[in-house]
């Protein structure tokens, strides 16, 4: 490859990147107003119940969903279209579609009658967790929230599956917007109480479908226009099919692990104080803010390139896509992370500290913050290295890392959250993040050849040395303004927006001195006519 192409190659994969991202930024942004909105107008009890009832359809939309989309059906989509034209991309899109209909609406069913199960669930954990167990009344509202919430899952199941044609067809704008629909409608469903003589759970219930289904629509809207599909299928059994789910099956699996450990955590933190359900999720979308818009995207963005690179044969080209994918990722993650630990507990109390959230869980939420922020750095890297798996229809080894990082995970949560509490259960994610993706860097090395060179070692302490810059200016400012002097929202905001951006202005100035060639592509794409 000349170097010419090469670098349009990483040019075009920052181009989609930065489509998506700009999308995805602001639904999670919507999602933020969102959260915060929650934790002003929600009681504790009635907002760990919908937040843990909302994690469970998540997990199997993680499960059934993305992960099925970017792994199975990207690839041989990408493949039809290739080597048969639109019309067989269209013909298998319809099949594919008429096949994931049948299996979402089976899951959602069996998911509801399942949910009264789960009280029996939460009681065995309190041994563990050695806290007083929630009262009947507590749990039984507990079940008809889980039962009205789990079948969002076919709504956001027939919603992710329509990325999957949009992703070959070059739109990363629509999916990456989409979501901020579920955003808008809980929003509003926040403050129908005020209108009418309805509970807020129930409210935030009606938000969740309202948000399912609009996501569905518009989605199923894009592909129609831009393919003329799906629509359903006499022929949902052929050839395309059989081969996507071949590799949908151990993706499954390797999927599986990491929605266990999700729902472990979530079934260990309902079981524990009431609040702690809301301090790692909100610890989580402050944490999933950055790593949504950089981590994922670019994982999005390189599947297609990869998948593309495997069908021609090219290893070398494959190797030097995921060299490059992990350090765009962690050209932005890293940074975004090291400010939001720095700034963790003035940023809660800001977006946050009102109403019903109070002292006590900004403090919860700020510890989680700065111990999933050094997990999550191995996380992104996740993202990116099992789309080289996924291209090369290689599927067993992330299932057999992502099992053994499960169990870990579980491991670490029974010995640790006895003694730890909620601590515990972060730390226990941290770890096995770093184990997932340490595990599979060295396995991609020896089959692809070494990932880490020269150049490679050099740019990340280049990143080291600009992340030292970011640490020393913090310190500097703090030593002439004392926190705790500061007082009010406007001067909170003030000072949470005024280190944030000096700190990431530096950044980007000492890697811009240092060369970083990943800046100098991202400043061609913005400043580029």
């Amino acid at each position: 490859m000349s170097p010419e192409t090469h670098e349009k190659a990483t040019i075009s994969r920052w181009k989609y990147a930065l489509i998506f991202a700009v999308g995805t930024l602001f639904s999670r942004l919507l999602g933020l107003v969102r959260d915060i909105l929650m934790g002003w107008y929600v009681p504790d009890f009635s907002r760990d119940t919908f937040l843990f009832a909302f994690r469970l359809p998540n997990t199997f939309r993680d499960l059934l969903g993305e992960g099925a989309v970017n792994a199975s059906f990207v690839p041989v989509l990408s493949e039809y279209k290739e080597k048969g034209g639109i019309e067989e991309m269209r013909k298998l899109t319809n099949s594919l579609f008429s096949t994931m209909f049948v299996i979402l609406i089976v899951v959602s069913v069996f998911g509801v009658l399942f949910m009264p199960f789960i009280p029996n669930i939460i009681d065995t954990l309190h041994t563990i967790t050695k806290e007083t167990p929630k009262t009947e009344e507590q749990l039984n509202l507990a079940v008809l929230i889980l039962q009205w919430c789990f079948p969002y899952l076919f709504w956001i199941g027939i919603a992710v599956f329509m990325m999957a044609p949009l992703f070959i067809l070059g739109d990363y704008k629509t999916p990456g917007m989409a979501p901020a629909l579920l955003n808008i409608s809980l929003i509003i469903c926040i403050f129908i109480p005020y209108f009418l003589q309805i509970d807020i759970i129930w409210s935030l219930v009606i938000g969740l479908w309202l948000g399912g289904i609009l996501q569905a629509v518009v989605l199923f809207l894009a592909v129609w226009k831009r393919l003329r599909a799906p629509t359903f299928t006499k022929n949902w059994y052929n050839e395309g099919v059989r081969k996507a789910f071949l590799l949908l099956l151990p993706v499954i699996f390797g999927q599986a692990a990491g929605e266990i450990n999700k729902l472990v955590d979530s079934f260990f933190s309902y079981s524990l104080p009431e609040g702690t359900v809301s301090a790692l999720f909100y610890a989580n979308r402050l944490i999933q803010l950055p790593l949504a818009i950089f981590g994922t995207a670019i994982s999005v963005s390189i599947l297609p390139e990869l998948s593309k690179y495997f069908a021609n044969k090219e290893i070398y080209k494959i190797k030097q896509a995921l060299r490059e994918g992990t350090l765009q990722t962690l050209f932005m993650i890293l940074p975004t992370m090291v400010i939001l630990i720095l700034l963790s507990k003035p940023t809660v109390k800001l977006l946050f500290e009102r109403g019903h959230f109070g002292a006590e869980l900004t403090e919860k939420t700020a510890h989680a913050i700065i111990i999933y922020s050094i997990g999550v750095i191995g996380f992104s890297g996740v993202k990116v290295l099992i789309q080289g798996f996924y291209a090369m229809n290689n599927t067993s080894i992330p299932v057999i890392i992502s099992s053994i990082s499960m169990i870990l995970n579980i491991i670490l949560n029974i010995i640790l959250v006895g003694p730890l509490g909620y601590i515990g259960l972060v730390l226990s994610t941290a770890i096995s993040f770093w184990v997932n993706f340490l595990s599979l860097f060295v396995i991609l090395s020896f089959r692809l050849g070494n990932l880490v060179n020269k150049e490679y070692l050099l740019n990340i302490m280049k990143y080291v040395i600009s992340i030292f810059f970011i640490i020393g200016i913090f310190f500097i400012i703090n030593m002439l303004v004392n926190l705790n002097s500061i007082s009010g929202t406007l001067k909170l905001g003030l000072y949470v927006f005024f280190m944030g951006s000096t700190c990431f202005t530096l950044y980007l100035f000492i890697a811009w001195l240092l060369g970083i060639k990943e800046i100098n592509q991202v400043l061609y794409l913005v400043l580029k006519k």
